[in-house]
């Protein structure tokens, strides 16, 4: 089965559950087989930018953010999962359970996956804005239907 990028989200804060466990940015890519979070990639940073500018208007403009980017491709993909073990890859096939949380703030979705027969869990969420001093951190986060991805998972 060859694999095909379904949807590619930008601005996405992923977080390991757990005690102290720090929030990273990335992008969400979500394949026919695999759902993968990227935070070190060889995309160019004017082309990353305005990927990121263009979801923003979207959502701000009532659109679906859920395509996939005309510049990522699977080889893509496959090179940023090769080049930095900080980038996880998460097979449909050890994801155990996948569910989406309202809450005030923002729409997180939550994974529980097994890695090295030991169970995971990963939360993400897509950014609304940044505050870039002292580090770059999330301030506000965007309310989101994960449905659709959800979905994909289970067919």
């Amino acid at each position: 089965m060859m694999e095909n990028i379904k949807y590619h989200l930008m601005w996405v804060w992923g977080q390991e559950e757990g005690f102290m466990k720090r929030g990273k940015e990335g992008m969400l890519v979500i394949t026919n087989m695999r759902i993968a979070f990227i935070m070190k990639t060889k995309m160019k940073y004017n082309v990353h930018e305005e990927y990121s500018l263009r979801q923003l208007r979207r959502f701000k403009e009532g659109e679906s953010v859920l395509l996939p980017i005309e510049r990522y491709n699977e080889i893509d993909l496959q090179n940023d999962l090769d080049e930095s073990d900080k980038n996880i890859d998460i097979p449909f096939n050890r994801i155990i359970k996948i569910w989406q949380e309202k809450k005030r703030w923002g729409t997180l979705l939550k994974l529980k996956f097994t890695e090295n027969e030991n169970t995971k869990g990963y939360k993400f969420m897509i950014v609304k804005g940044w505050v870039k001093y002292p580090l770059k951190d999330p301030v506000s986060f965007q309310q989101f239907d994960w449905d659709p991805i959800i979905t994909h998972w289970k067919e």
